[in-house]
């Protein structure tokens, strides 16, 4: 079972849409309705788990608490690049979306209860640190974004530049070290391939690599 670490890696994405901004006309790419991910799961806290004893319960609301997120990322706002006061509007919008998003998902895993997994407490604690650190990201983002004066060009650039560059801190953010403690720890990887919100964090099994096609023998 391995976990997928390009799925945190796209926390970050929608509101880095941005760094495409410009100073006029309408961007129609930009303002079509978000497609949401194939994959990607709907919100939900999981199942209550019946108590500190109850593993594959426990892992399940993590996972729906962290795919939320995600989720939750399909379906923000668009950025309407139509004119400059138009893109301040939806990029503010957009960035309070993921804020928000990223508070509840760090509420919810505050929230939840002891489990008797040694070890399972600790892995919650750092997915809480990282929602920390993105929930800070976006919201230094917005405040720049909400200071920038669309009135005048080039301001406007400088500003919506310094707000891109906020949100490019976010690209260091990932939880690689605490998907790796699944594989580390058999109870908590045996309760993840139980638990149906942890099923959209996995990564497929990896294709079988084709074989590599014969040389043509030389004419």
């Amino acid at each position: 079972m391995r976990f997928r670490s390009t799925f945190v890696a796209g926390f970050v994405a929608v509101p880095l849409a941005l760094a495409g901004c410009s100073q006029g006309g309408s961007d129609p790419q930009a303002q079509e309705p978000a497609q949401p991910a194939p994959d990607a799961p709907a919100e939900q806290p999981g199942p209550a788990p019946s108590g500190p004893a109850d593993p594959v319960g426990w892992t399940d609301q993590l996972c729906g608490h962290v795919s939320g997120f995600a989720a939750s990322q399909q379906q923000a706002p668009q950025v309407d690049k139509s004119n400059p006061q138009a893109f301040k509007d939806s990029s503010v919008a957009q960035m309070t979306t993921a804020e928000k998003a990223a508070n509840d998902t760090l509420n919810g895993l505050k929230a939840m209860p002891p489990t008797s997994v040694q070890g399972a407490d600790k892995v919650n604690s750092t997915f809480q640190d990282g929602f920390t650190k993105v929930a800070d990201v976006l919201g230094s983002a917005k405040g720049k974004a909400q200071q920038v004066d669309p009135s005048n060009e080039q301001a406007f650039t400088q500003g919506m530049v310094g707000v891109q560059e906020e949100l490019q801190k976010g690209q260091g953010i990932n939880f690689d070290a605490q998907y790796a403690e699944f594989d580390k720890n058999p109870e908590l990887r045996d309760a993840a391939m139980q638990a149906p919100s942890c099923q959209a964090l996995m990564a497929p099994p990896q294709q079988q690599q084709e074989p590599q096609q014969q040389q043509q023998p030389p004419q």
